[in-house]
């Protein structure tokens, strides 16, 4: 193969460079290691450019107007009192699913059920 190489540059008028062709082994893994680099710099940057952000689920805590879901809670005009008793029983399994589900601590699980009793002793409970 140098040889054939050899013959190429002297058939060019080139006989100048075939010193340099002996001591090429360098040039190869120079090249090799420089195209390594710039194949694993460019793919790192396309990945962060191009990595779909759909894939990152936003964790948040969840709210307490989240939980109760409003559209269960059937009103009639009839007697507003057992909507009330609805609401709070609604809330109540709201609050306590937070708790269960780790989201609140045990004093602010005990703090929002005081709350909710104060609220159903108004109502004469």
């Amino acid at each position: 193969m140098i040889e054939k190489l050899k013959n190429l540059l002297v058939n060019h008028n080139l006989d100048n460079l075939i010193p340099y062709i002996e001591n090429t082994s360098y040039l190869v893994i120079i090249s090799l290691i420089s195209f390594l680099l710039v194949f694993l710099l460019l793919n790192f940057f396309f990945k962060t450019l191009f990595q779909s952000k759909e894939n990152k689920i936003e964790r948040h805590q969840p709210k307490l107007n989240e939980i109760v879901e409003k559209g269960e809670i059937k009103i009639s005009d009839d007697n507003e009192f057992v909507d009330v008793l609805v609401a709070i029983e609604e809330e109540m399994a709201a609050v306590r699913e937070l708790y269960v589900g780790g989201y609140i601590s045990k004093g602010v699980y005990i703090s929002e059920t005081d709350r909710l009793y104060e609220k159903a002793k108004i109502f004469g409970l």
